[in-house]
């Protein structure tokens, strides 16, 4: 005997990106956008900031391997900037493998990289971080970082 069971289980759907996410900012329902001066919430975990384009603030979140290292700067990064990069370089090059003994630690410092680098974004000069996001039902009103990259707007 054949025992059929249908669920009834609703999909999940992410918040609609905001108004100002339109083509060609938008592929595959992730928007791209460079940011004004941000500020950080450490509590949260999450950046705020509004479109160098103009419209409604955005609140992003996202885990660490969404931080990018800068691009385009050269030799001329700001200082912020230049932190930046070399916290991602020396979290990234710490061992969490079981037997190091600082384990502990260095997943700790892992895992607070991105409350590390939102602090630094929020020193950035104006008009530095591109970010690229996308709809998260896991953190009602804010929005799922794809990735958060300093950028040089030459």
């Amino acid at each position: 005997m054949t025992l059929c069971a249908a669920l009834n289980i609703a999909p999940a759907h992410a918040a609609p990106l905001p108004g100002f996410c339109v083509p060609p900012s938008v592929v595959d329902n992730v928007c791209t956008v460079r940011l004004t001066a941000v500020t950080a919430d450490a509590v949260d975990g999450t950046i705020t900031g509004t479109p160098v384009e103009g419209g409604t603030a955005i609140t992003v979140a996202g885990q660490g391997d969404a931080y990018l290292k800068s691009a385009g700067f050269g030799d001329a990064r700001p200082d912020p900037v230049k932190r930046w990069d070399e916290t991602i370089d020396s979290v990234n090059a710490l061992s969490v493998d079981p037997s190091n003994p600082n384990w502990y630690g260095n997943a700790k410092a892992q895992a607070f990289l991105p409350r590390t680098l939102n602090d630094l974004a929020s020193q950035f000069p104006p008009d530095v971080l591109v970010v690229r996001f996308t709809g998260d039902d896991a953190q009602p009103g804010s929005y799922r970082l794809v990735s958060i990259q300093p950028t040089s707007q030459v």
